[in-house]
């Protein structure tokens, strides 16, 4: 799924689910424009073709988006804080974080199980940062805690659509067993939300239901997902394209958890034999 289309989802969510703890609407919307400016692959192209306007154009761009995330909600709530934070739209043309964190230390300590996790944070870690700012903050409402188990289907569709070659797969599952894997994978999820778990638990006490379903959405999208990846392991592919339709597939599969646990149990055995061929 694009990630244009994910922040719009993400914002029609917002719209429709306000809560009183208003603070958290204007952190959310400030994290989304970061989220719009890292993830954009047009940045030279435009510097190239607008010259020195292209400042200026930026801003304005991020200054349409700003006014349509947050100027509702100034007059609605009559709460003016959100005003606060439309010097973002003038500062994020002149952020280039990229080149300052291409190779962050932290990845050598991820456990050689997650070498998917470590190829996806390298390549897309303003993303990765992004997300990890953003999910801290969607625990304020029952919505925004889908919202994130959405979003990790989402990273989790993308980071299991590399694949390994044959001599990387023989040398993991020679010390590795899948569910090992699948567990390794589900707590690197797991210690990422715990941010926004607590900040669930904190501002909707009567409503912890929510958070054992997250949890399990969160478990059931890590072990459905690496299980489908071995299922269709091919050694010939590198990555294997991602779309919409198996987004939503899984959205729906994951999200209903029978259809989910059912389709663990039908393709569990495929996985392995498929793993078994190599190993």
């Amino acid at each position: 799924m694009d990630i244009g289309v994910l922040v719009s989802i993400m914002l029609l969510f917002l719209f429709l689910f306000k809560t009183n703890h208003n603070g958290y609407y204007a952190l959310i919307s400030s994290t989304v424009l970061f989220i719009i400016h890292f993830t954009r692959k047009d940045i030279n192209f435009l510097k190239n073709i607008l010259g020195k306007q292209f400042y200026i154009s930026l801003a304005l761009e991020y200054l349409i988006i700003w006014v349509f995330i947050n100027l509702f909600f100034v007059f609605k709530e009559n709460n003016f804080i959100f005003l606060g934070n439309v010097f973002i739209c003038f500062v994020l043309p002149f952020i280039k974080l990229k080149k300052y964190i291409a190779n962050p230390g932290f990845i050598n300590k991820i456990p050689n199980a997650l070498l998917e996790w470590k190829a996806y944070i390298r390549k897309n870690i303003i993303i990765f940062f992004s997300f990890v700012l953003l999910s801290g903050f969607l625990g304020y409402h029952p919505a925004t805690l889908i919202i994130l188990g959405l979003c990790w289907l989402h990273i989790l569709l993308h980071v299991y659509s590399l694949q390994e070659n044959k001599e990387i797969l023989i040398l993991q599952f020679s010390r590795l067993r899948l569910e090992k894997k699948i567990i390794y994978s589900f707590l690197m999820c797991l210690m990422i939300s715990i941010p926004a778990v607590i900040n669930f638990a904190f501002l909707n006490p009567l409503q912890k239901d929510y958070i054992i379903y997250f949890i399990l959405y969160v478990f059931l999208s890590n072990y459905v997902i690496v299980i489908n990846k071995y299922v269709n392991y091919n050694e010939k592919v590198k990555v294997i394209h991602v779309n919409d339709a198996d987004f939503f597939k899984f959205t729906l599969i994951i999200g209903l958890l029978i259809p989910a646990i059912i389709y663990i149990i039908h393709n569990r055995k495929s996985a392995l034999k498929k793993i078994a061929k190599y190993v």
